[in-house]
């Protein structure tokens, strides 16, 4: 089991879209995906979790902390 299959994204956090690195907030939680909105303004929409970048993989997140230490 990979870290992004334990993340559990909550209502409120604060992630990053893998294909274009945009930050976004998570709006709500259904069944058929997660709505989310760009921080930066623009349009909310409907993704997968795929489509996210878990908090701690994110650039300066605990991984990229991590890494840098070893």
């Amino acid at each position: 089991m990979t870290v992004a299959e334990q993340w559990k994204p909550e209502a409120g956090q604060q992630v990053y879209e893998r294909r274009s690195g945009a930050a976004v907030e998570i709006m709500e939680i259904r069944k058929f995906g997660l709505y989310v909105r760009p921080l930066r303004g623009g349009v909310e929409r409907v993704v997968q979790r795929a489509d996210l970048i878990p908090p701690d993989d994110a650039p300066g997140g605990f991984f990229d902390w991590q890494a840098s230490r070893g």
